[in-house]
C-alpha cells in the first residue's frame, strides 16, 4: 500500500471545533471520491489532553515532548492507495453521478473548500498549507473496530541520535513492537515510519508552483519533520484502558523507549473512518 499522512492546520478564522465539523463533514464527502482510493481516515486532535485523562499514569510517559507540537496541525488524514502511481493520479476525474443518460462525470465535484478550511497560503487565494508525507506502514496488530467509538492514541517518536537508523529499525522490530503487542486489551497497533524523502508524496500530486515546494513551505516542512521520525497508532476501548495496560507493562516499555527515542510523546485523536482501509489485492473491476 502507498500510505500518506497529510498534516493540516485550520484556517485561523475557524475554531478547532468548526474546523472539525468542516473537515469530517463536507470536505470528507468530496475527498472520499478521489480516484482508486483504498482507505481514508481523518484524525483530529482531541480537545482534552491525554494527560488529564490518564492522571497519575501519565507521569514519566513522555520524553522531551515538543511543547508546540499541536500548533503545527489540527488534523491529519491518512490515505491508502495501491501504489504511488494510483496516488499521483488520484485527482484525475473519476467521480460521477446518475442522470437520465446514465453515469456522467459530476461537474460539481471539486476540492475548492480547502483554502477556506485549512491555513491559506500568503500569495495564492486558492492555495492552502499542508505537509503531505509518505509513510512506510507495518501492521503489528490488525485493528479490530467494535460497533462503538474507541480510543486512538498516536505515539510520535524521534530516533535517538546515538542509535544508527538500521539498528534502530531492527530494535523496534525485536524489542519494542513485541512488547507493545502484548498490551492488555489492545485493539490494534500500526507502525508508521516517515519516508526520509520529505517530498516523495508531493511530487506529481501537487503542481510545481505549489506552496509546499516554495522556500517557505520547504523550510516549514523541514522544521516539522525534524520533530519526529515515526508514529505508532494504538487502539483501545478507552484511554483509561491504555493507561491501565501501560502501567502493567511499564518496565517492559520504558527501557527500550529511553534507549531508542530522543523524543517520545502521545496525542489522543478522534478518528473519523471515511473509507475502511482494504489491503487485499484489488479486484479486476471498479473498486470502492
Amino acid at each position: 500500500m502507498y500510505k500518506v499522512f497529510a498534516f493540516l492546520k485550520r484556517n485561523p478564522k475557524l475554531t478547532h471545533d468548526e474546523y472539525r465539523a468542516g473537515h469530517a463533514g463536507f470536505h470528507c464527502a468530496q475527498s472520499r471520491r478521489l480516484k482508486n482510493i483504498r482507505g481514508y481516515l481523518v484524525n483530529i486532535w482531541a480537545n482534552e489532553p491525554l494527560e488529564s485523562k490518564l492522571g497519575s499514569a501519565a507521569s514519566g510517559l513522555s520524553i522531551n515532548a515538543p511543547p508546540d507540537f499541536l500548533e503545527w496541525w489540527d488534523g491529519f488524514p491518512q490515505v491508502y492507495f495501491d501504489d504511488r502511481a494510483s496516488w499521483v493520479n488520484a485527482r484525475s476525474l473519476e467521480p460521477n453521478r446518475a442522470t437520465a443518460d446514465g453515469l456522467v462525470v459530476d461537474p460539481d465535484w471539486r476540492l475548492d473548500d480547502s483554502p477556506h478550511l485549512f491555513a491559506p497560503t500568503p500569495d495564492d487565494p486558492n492555495g492552502f498549507q499542508s505537509f503531505h508525507l509518505h509513510m512506510f506502514e507495518q501492521v503489528v496488530v490488525p485493528v479490530v473496530r467494535p460497533e462503538h467509538k474507541i480510543a486512538k492514541i498516536m505515539h510520535f517518536v524521534k530516533r535517538h541520535p546515538g542509535v544508527d537508523h538500521d539498528t534502530w529499525s531492527a530494535r523496534l522490530e525485536s524489542d519494542y513492537l513485541p512488547a507493545l503487542s502484548k498490551l492488555r486489551r489492545l485493539l490494534g497497533c500500526t507502525l508508521n515510519l516517515r519516508d526520509p524523502d520529505q517530498e516523495a508524496a508531493m511530487r506529481g500530486f501537487f503542481d510545481e508552483d505549489d506552496w509546499g515546494f516554495s522556500a517557505e513551505g520547504t523550510a516549514q516542512r523541514r522544521r516539522f519533520c525534524e520533530l519526529w521520525d515515526g508514529a505508532i497508532e494504538l487502539f483501545f476501548d478507552t484511554v483509561e484502558a491504555y493507561g491501565e495496560a501501560r502501567a502493567k507493562q511499564r518496565t517492559w516499555l520504558e527501557e527500550p523507549e529511553s534507549s531508542l527515542f530522543e523524543r517520545s510523546w502521545f496525542v489522543e485523536v478522534d478518528e473519523n473512518l471515511i473509507v475502511m482501509p482494504n489491503r487485499d489485492p484489488a479486484p479486476p473491476f471498479y473498486y470502492r
